[in-house]
């Protein structure tokens, strides 16, 4: 009978689809993208968070599209670009991450 064994590996990737969403989302603000330019985006602004993984990129960027957060660009079809309701949704999400940090911060400002 074998043991299973631990792996110290480091996961990769962002584990769930409303964050790795959310953080394409940002990344598209600055104009249209297309799945590699978002992962450099994400490399080079946000460095101190999780990265999706490109696989989590491409199937955000398809997941997004097939609910009308983003669409394509018209003059480059493997570029997205974020849609009104991809914006409101961001604007939401972003809310919502910044009403997080604060509670975070005000129920452990003491701890160091």
């Amino acid at each position: 009978m074998t043991t299973p064994t631990s792996t110290t590996a480091r996961p990769s990737g962002v584990r769930d689809r409303e964050r790795a969403d959310t953080l394409v989302l940002a990344a598209l603000t600055s104009g249209d993208l297309d799945g590699y330019e978002v992962g450099r985006r994400l490399r080079e602004d946000a460095r101190r968070t999780r990265q999706p993984s490109a696989q989590q990129i491409f199937a955000s960027l398809h997941r997004l599209h097939r609910n009308r957060l983003v669409r394509r660009a018209p003059h480059d079809p493997r570029r997205y670009r974020l849609t009104a309701t991809g914006s409101r949704v961001l604007a939401a999400r972003t809310a919502a991450a910044d009403a997080y940090a604060e509670a975070l911060h005000t129920l452990g400002g003491s701890a160091s």
